[in-house]
């Protein structure tokens, strides 16, 4: 008994001893496991982590734009619209995202609409002018407002500009151009292959250019100052502007001859041509005698050709004020502006000197037979206002006094006495006129002008046989 108690007792201490081994490789098998799975989900949510900043851009109008369109700076994509809604007082929302190497966005920063292309229609894109770094950061989700913000401007805006008479003007244009070009596709084609060549040609000329461009520079300040000359002379270049539009009027009434001048102008060059060609052994000859001869009018041309210069100096103010006759600064105030506005002018002169004259024509008569009451008509007028002045509670009345020369006054030491005339002695006062029944126009002036002009005696239109000069204010009868 006491030997199994023995070996049971030692068996169960083996098991116990190998049992924690057992337990210690599950342990670190758990912990490797463990670590393993962490570390996967660290891998997972780095990789799937979302990596971008949303921010909310305000404009005042979408211009076309949809989710999915990019986000630019500098031109390089950095992100997309996400999502395009209308706000609450009709600014249109745009929600875009930014990649993480671009964000954050700092304030002040600027977002513009702009055409990736000038045909379809999902064709804008987001353009941002990023605030530099040392502005404040914008959090995710915040929103950069309209003031910093501006939107497309569509065709259709460009054209709403444009009044019912340009629109339809810009549709005759675009529709001539077709009628133009209708039939000559393969002259266009043909245009087309030599385009670059042009090009090139072009490239080099503007290479010339820029090769010597302080002569290039002196040329245009030279041509400056020979129109401005030109502008001191306006009238005569008005005068060569007139004589230029009744030469052009002058071929326009014979169009006939025009075309005529140019049907025989071909061979008339043909026969130039011939000509030159059959001169041109004897030509170079007398020419090459010419040059001979000429040298030495040739040794004087430098003297000339410097005073000449100072010539060209002086005109330079001439031109200057030709320059400032053809396009002055301001309004209404140069020779375009002028040009300008003679059609209109002259469409309403048309209607309105015709009229004018015949009205006046027509008025002559009656101002010539108003005009010598001009005297009359403001004596009346003065006297009338001095007759209204008296005014009291119920406002203006006329004053008047009857006078009858029935009374006699007398100034004594008690004031004056009033004493009744004789009946055959009334109306004798000096200062009493009547029967004054023939007056002339203006004799009712209260002082007669000194040119004595009035009163006014006619022997055409207001001729009267009963008009007496003699009759004014004052006068006896």
């Amino acid at each position: 008994m006491t030997e199994r108690t023995d070996e049971t007792l030692g068996g169960g201490a083996a098991a116990t001893a190998a049992g924690p081994a057992r337990g210690r490789g599950a342990g670190r098998l758990l912990a490797g496991g463990a670590l393993a799975f962490a570390l996967l989900a660290l891998v997972l949510i780095w990789v799937t982590r979302d990596n971008t900043h949303e921010y909310t851009l305000v404009f005042e109008n979408a211009g076309q734009m949809v989710r999915g369109d990019l986000v630019r700076i500098g031109g390089s994509p950095v992100g997309e619209v996400t999502a395009i809604e209308l706000a609450d007082d009709g600014m249109a929302e745009l929600t875009i995202t930014v990649d993480e190497e671009f964000a954050p966005l700092h304030s002040g920063t600027t977002a513009t609409i702009r055409w990736q292309g000038l045909t379809g229609t999902a064709n804008r894109y987001v353009d941002l002018s990023p605030a530099p770094n040392f502005k404040a950061e914008l959090s995710d989700g915040a929103t950069i407002g309209a003031d910093r913000t501006e939107s497309i401007v569509e065709v259709d805006q460009l054209f709403n500009t444009f009044d019912e008479r340009t629109r339809d003007g810009l549709d005759h244009f675009i529709a001539g151009f077709a009628d133009w070009y209708a039939g000559q596709e393969a002259n266009a084609n043909q245009s087309a292959e030599y385009f670059p060549a042009a090009l090139t040609q072009a490239t080099e000329l503007f290479n010339e250019l820029n090769r010597d461009s302080e002569t290039f520079q002196e040329l245009l300040v030279e041509s400056a100052k020979a129109m401005g000359a030109i502008e001191q002379r306006s009238g005569d270049l008005t005068e060569l502007v007139d004589n230029a539009g009744t030469t052009a009027a002058a071929l326009s009434a014979d169009t006939e001859s025009l075309r005529q001048a140019l049907t025989e102008l071909p061979p008339a060059l043909r026969q130039g041509s011939e000509t030159f060609a059959a001169l041109r052994g004897p030509a170079l000859d007398d020419l090459e005698r010419f040059v001979v001869e000429s040298r030495e009018s040739a040794e004087v041309l430098p003297a000339f050709l410097r005073r000449f210069r100072t010539l060209t100096a002086e005109s330079v103010p001439i031109f200057t004020e030709l320059r400032r006759m053809f396009n002055g600064p301001g309004a209404g105030n140069d020779l375009y502006d002028t040009m300008v506005d003679l059609p209109p002018l002259a469409n309403m002169a048309d209607k309105a000197f015709p009229r004018a004259r015949k009205a006046l024509r027509q008025s002559t008569p009656i101002w010539g037979f108003i005009r010598p009451y001009a005297p009359d008509l403001v004596s009346w007028l003065r006297n009338f206002g001095g007759a209204m002045a008296p005014y009291d509670a119920n406002g203006h009345y006329a004053r008047s006094v009857a006078v009858f020369d029935a009374f006699e006054f007398t100034d004594d030491a008690e004031g004056g006495t009033l004493t009744p005339k004789a009946p055959a002695d009334r109306g004798q006062s000096p200062n009493l006129s009547t029967g004054n029944l023939r007056r002339c126009p203006g004799s009712t002036a209260a002082v007669p002008p000194a040119d004595g002009s009035a009163p006014f005696v006619d022997t055409g239109l207001l001729a009267n046989p009963d008009c007496d000069p003699s009759q004014t204010i004052g006068a006896s009868p």
